[in-house]
């Protein structure tokens, strides 16, 4: 058996072998209407808290009516022949040092109970934040070199950052073989000037919208006052087609009201 786990790095996440039906195309639940006329095969939702969603019973109900495979925790709250909840149990079975950080570590688990012969990992890359540099991407990779040493051939695109470091320690302490020097992985792997950049590229974002709003409040300004006038035409036309064609002046002006 041949499992693609497809999540949602926009690096690789379409790369997935969505055409070939020798393989099984695994997503997440909260990225399914990423993949809408794309064959998927097995959703997971194994977040026993799905608060997350503004309407976690209306997001629950939703993945139902899908009518796909689910695998899901023991707190999902529907039951049915095509919901299966996650194996804890024989998962802790395959090894002592059973890390379980992310929803793509339990699909490469499930993966290998279900006897998969290939595993190739599509849209993940573990890099957006510290959560994810720190904590899941370590989990992942030994859930990787778990699968090899068990015989299972691994394949990651290459547009994915998951399971790549070209520093070699002993060769590169100043960065002459890779470009990154030992000091450099000394750094947290998002500094405060990098996050500063990104705080004020969305400040920029948000006085664009702002602007746009002014804009916008202007323009509608200018057709209210239009609106208005027509307005005031109407029924002065209105008067005139009832049969009063000698208006004075004064009379007109007071039609406004």
């Amino acid at each position: 058996m041949k499992v693609s786990i497809v999540c949602g790095a926009p690096s690789s996440e379409f790369l997935a072998p969505f055409e070939d039906e020798s393989w099984e195309i695994w997503v997440l639940g909260n990225r399914l209407d990423r993949f809408k006329g794309k064959r998927v095969t097995k959703v997971f939702e194994i977040h026993d808290d799905l608060s997350e969603h503004p309407d976690p019973n209306k997001y629950v109900n939703w993945l139902v009516s899908k009518d796909l495979p689910l695998v899901v925790g023991p707190k999902f709250p529907i039951k049915s022949k095509k919901i299966d909840i996650f194996p804890y149990e024989e998962v802790l079975k395959l090894s002592d040092f059973v890390t379980l950080s992310s929803s793509p570590a339990y699909m490469i688990a499930y993966a290998i109970l279900e006897g998969a012969t290939e595993i190739g990992i599509y849209g993940v890359d573990m890099a957006v934040d510290d959560h994810e540099y720190f904590w899941q991407r370590p989990c992942m990779w030994g859930w990787v070199r778990f699968a090899e040493a068990r015989g299972i051939k691994i394949t990651i695109p290459q547009e994915s950052a998951l399971c790549k470091m070209d520093y070699i320690e002993g060769k590169d302490w100043k960065g002459e073989f890779s470009g990154n020097s030992r000091s450099q992985f000394a750094q947290p792997p998002f500094t405060e000037c990098e996050l500063k950049e990104m705080a004020d590229f969305h400040q920029e974002k948000i006085n664009a919208l702002y602007a746009e709003i002014s804009e916008r409040e202007r323009l509608i300004q200018t057709h209210d006052g239009c609106r208005q006038a027509y307005d005031r035409m109407s029924k002065v036309a209105r008067a005139i087609e009832s049969g009063q064609s000698n208006l004075s002046l004064k009379t007109t002006v007071s039609l406004k009201g």
